[in-house]
């Protein structure tokens, strides 16, 4: 492989020359200009070529440094990569510490009121959309106790095991919240769509609400208790027929990304 790209830049090298220092006829126009031009050109490659040994290290050389420089390459390119990953890593971690501290921060506000809990599953499939959580019967959990989150709710428990329990999301078509517009006298009811939105039921037309408003447990639905958030007002159409505005919410939660949660004990 050497040897034969060692004699193929020669003979382009003796090929060149040749046009160089031949005397051509000078009928041929312009000639002289492209004789001198080439002769600038291969100056080097001629003062190399009648030195074989210091043509064959030249060209020696330079095909292993430039493996050198591929090598090199690629040795910095797995090096980049690895540390995306490391920082991609700690990005998560940080995010997680986050959560956790959130977490830890609400259970010593409220004392033997609430039991952490960690998500280990979801079932999507039955009559109820729900995430399964790791405390059960054994930890205090009961049915009907309210799942939330330092972002506001999550759901409520349906099925108590010993040691695990199913939380119904309030994305559910079965759910239903009774809900306040924080900071105004709207209530309405917020119902599950099983969709990543949820609907706010029986607000007036002329009932005071608007995009952006914040939604809160009124605490009068036997379930939740009053004053943790759910949800963000999108959208509102006082258009339709009827007397109640179409109204669609974004849930503070999504429950395919929470992690860790808190079961409220009941008074």
């Amino acid at each position: 492989m050497k040897k034969t790209i060692i004699i193929t830049i020669a003979v382009l090298v003796l090929v060149i020359s040749f046009l160089v220092f031949t005397n051509i006829p000078s009928f041929f126009k312009g000639y002289s200009k492209i004789k001198i031009c080439m002769g600038e050109a291969t100056g080097p490659a001629l003062k190399l070529l009648s030195k074989p040994t210091q043509l064959a290290r030249y060209i020696y050389d330079s095909y292993f440094n430039l493996i050198g420089v591929k090598k090199e390459n690629f040795e910095l390119q797995k090096k980049f990569e690895s540390l995306q990953l490391e920082n991609h890593r700690l990005a998560e971690l940080e995010k997680e510490n986050k959560r956790l501290k959130s977490i830890l921060h609400l259970v010593e506000q409220y004392p033997n009121t609430m039991i952490a809990a960690s998500v280990i599953g979801e079932d999507l499939k039955n009559w109820f959309k729900c995430i399964i959580i790791d405390k059960g019967r054994d930890h205090g959990v009961k049915e009907k106790m309210p799942v939330i989150t330092p972002k506001g709710v999550v759901g409520q428990a349906v099925e108590v095991n010993k040691w695990h329990s199913k939380v119904m999301i309030i994305n559910d078509t079965n759910s239903s919240v009774d809900v306040y517009v924080d900071g105004k006298n709207s209530r309405g009811i917020l119902e599950g769509t099983d969709q990543t939105t949820l609907k706010l039921k029986y607000v007036l037309k002329n009932d005071e609400i608007a995009i952006g408003d914040k939604l809160i447990t009124s605490g009068k639905d036997t379930v939740y208790p009053k004053g943790i958030p759910v949800g963000i007002v999108i959208t509102i159409n006082r258009n339709k027929a009827g007397i109640f505005a179409d109204v669609d919410v974004m849930p503070f939660n999504n429950y395919k990304r929470v992690d860790e949660v808190l079961i409220v004990k009941k008074r």
